[in-house]
């Protein structure tokens, strides 16, 4: 007869076994029907907030560009506006002077003296100067200056021995800046001197040891010469 202890340990061991198999085939063994409906149902949840989150990106989008549109619209419609009215101030200005000319032309259709017209000419000029100058225009002082290319403009050289050399003798058209740059140069006229011709020449010195030949000498050669051509 066998051992009573090993048959109780065989059968441990045999339930043991039948246990662990059990739990195996429990395990893998569950139907995949449930797995897949959880799958799907995450896969649905997942594109329904995809779809969401895209059309909200896309509204987003849309808004930003039509704002960005209509920022670019006004903009261009400000610009245009500025560019018309770009002047109103200075012309607003101005208008006293064009009353100051109107005046004049009338005072001077009454016959009044030819003094008190160019007195009246005279202070138009400097309101309206002064006007410019308050707006940032800058007369360019040019006379007795020395010339500078970035400012004149030289229209004619003339030689005074009076004055210093490449200065400016006289101002043909009075040239202006504007707040430091350059609006129109003054052409002006420039001292320098004339150009002399220092070309060095060559100065033939006769040589003593060759004598001329005679006349007559001369003369036969030449006629030689002439023969032999013919």
């Amino acid at each position: 007869m066998r051992n009573p202890k090993a048959r109780i340990k065989q059968k441990r061991k045999l339930r043991y076994k039948l246990k662990r198999a059990g739990y195996v085939l429990k395990t893998y063994a569950k139907p995949s029907i449930p797995e897949t409906q959880d799958h799907d149902n995450v896969i649905e949840n997942l594109k329904q907030i995809h779809d969401r989150d895209m059309k909200s990106f896309q509204d987003r989008l849309l808004r930003v560009h039509a704002d960005m549109d209509n920022l670019r619209k006004r903009y261009a419609r400000e610009r245009q506006e500025l560019v018309k009215f770009a002047n109103e101030s200075l012309i607003s200005y101005l208008l006293p002077v064009l009353d100051n000319f109107s005046h004049a032309i009338g005072t001077s259709q009454n016959g009044d003296a030819v003094e008190s017209y160019r007195k009246g000419m005279e202070l138009i000029f400097q309101q309206m100067l002064r006007i410019l100058t308050e707006s940032g225009l800058e007369k360019i002082e040019a006379l007795n200056k020395s010339f500078d290319p970035s400012l004149h403009e030289a229209m004619s050289t003339e030689y005074n021995a009076n004055a210093p050399e490449n200065h400016v003798l006289q101002v043909l058209r009075d040239g202006y800046m504007l707040r430091g740059r350059l609006l129109r140069p003054a052409l002006v006229r420039v001292n320098r001197k004339p150009q002399t011709d220092t070309t060095p020449r060559q100065i033939l010195v006769p040589n003593p040891e060759i004598l001329p030949e005679p006349v007559e000498q001369h003369k036969e050669k030449k006629e030689k010469t002439s023969r032999k051509k013919s």
